[in-house]
């Protein structure tokens, strides 16, 4: 039996990511604010297209960690 409190017990890393979160949604809807030319559509666009990117160098490095250059789907 523990001597700990009932209720809710976060992890470590929760507070540090919602955090870093909300920062980045500030640094976006600031950055979109400047740019007025652009679409709500297309905002989300380069948004994914930034993602997959991210996506991309995480996986290959999961797959085939230290070789940057071996495609993640490749042997």
């Amino acid at each position: 039996m523990t001597n700990q409190a009932p209720g809710l017990r976060l992890h470590p890393r929760t507070m540090p990511v919602q955090r870093a979160h909300a920062e980045l949604s500030l640094l976006i809807s600031r950055w979109w604010r400047e740019r007025d030319e652009l679409t709500p559509a297309e905002l989300v666009g380069i948004l994914l297209e930034e993602t997959r990117s991210i996506h991309k160098y995480v996986l290959r490095e999961e797959r085939h960690p230290g070789d940057p250059d071996h495609k993640a789907d490749e042997e």
